[in-house]
């Protein structure tokens, strides 16, 4: 049977095409905007003639970030923390969610208990510090991906889809002789790639866009990941602002117009990684998801 539309139909999809479309242009607007600011020359920036597209291109402001040793050891710096951070939150959630999958784990109810409750209170930024502190993590980079390496959200979501898995093959594993750790490495782990290549995009951009905990813990420069960079930069922009609403001078506009263009190439060069990975990892995305929040 083929269902004609009426008038109706058609005046409500329509609409609805012309809402999705608009807010996914809102949406896409600012980085489409950034795009162009950083890829356009000084004056039309300073005019404000940027809207959709670059006006007078040019790549001078990438130019300058790929010169600039700073940039370059952030942008390492980022990688190392990402990585570490990533390789770390993954291995703490698997051995958090392997034995609490377990029905015959002594104590089961209540250490699950626990670990919801600091998912509720943490201990807060001061307490949290001075503990970092007396471990001598700070200006480390323990400091940054020791703290928050167990994540219980995530850690839930494993172990549902641990879960979900048939005893049966943990049994047949057992009367190979297998143990848990191979039985862990060789079924619940392979059976379960999706959700692990979903909490691998989630630990990975935590770790990339993470700015508060490397501000408070690392107090080399040298250290800095690409985000503190970003946010100096920022800051330095915004004392150009205020140096040419005081003085005037061609020279802090020159200044500013330059911070503006640096400013919309580092977050270009800052956002690049995340955008053009997550379109390898998106079909993982919601699947993974979803088999963890089945059971859930």
């Amino acid at each position: 049977m083929i269902y004609k539309k009426n008038i109706g139909d058609r005046v409500f999809n329509g609409v609805n095409y012309f809402f999705l479309i608009l807010i996914g242009f809102l949406c896409l607007y600012p980085m489409i905007y950034i795009l162009a600011v950083s890829l356009s020359g000084s004056m039309a920036v300073l005019n404000r003639r940027v809207f959709l597209w670059p006006i007078d291109f040019n790549i001078e402001a990438y130019k300058t970030c790929f010169e600039s040793k700073t940039l370059a050891r952030a942008y390492l710096n980022t990688i190392l923390y990402t990585t570490s951070g990533t390789a770390l939150n993954l291995i703490a959630v698997t051995l958090m969610a392997y034995p609490l999958s377990k029905r015959r784990l002594i104590g089961r109810r209540p250490i699950s208990f626990f670990f919801y409750f600091t998912n509720l209170f943490s201990g807060g930024l001061i307490p949290t510090f001075l503990i970092v502190k007396s471990l001598n993590f700070v200006d480390k980079i323990w400091a940054l991906i020791v703290p928050g390496c167990v994540s219980v959200f995530y850690a839930i979501i494993l172990r549902t889809n641990f879960e979900s898995i048939p005893a049966d093959l943990e049994e047949a594993a057992q009367i190979d002789g297998m143990g848990n750790w191979k039985i862990l490495a060789n079924i619940y782990i392979p059976l379960n790639i999706p959700t692990y290549a979903t909490l691998i995009l989630f630990f990975a951009i935590g770790h990339w866009n993470s700015f508060f905990q490397p501000l408070i813990y690392i107090n080399s420069s040298s250290k800095y990941p690409l985000q503190v960079i970003l946010r100096n930069i920022v800051i330095a922009n915004t004392m150009n602002d205020l140096s040419v609403s005081a003085t005037g001078t061609a020279a802090f506009t020159d200044m500013r117009v330059i911070g503006e263009t640096l400013k919309a190439a580092t977050i270009i060069i800052v956002v690049a990684p995340i955008i053009l990975i997550y379109p390898f990892v998106q079909k993982y995305f919601v699947k993974g998801i979803m088999i963890g929040a089945v059971k859930g």
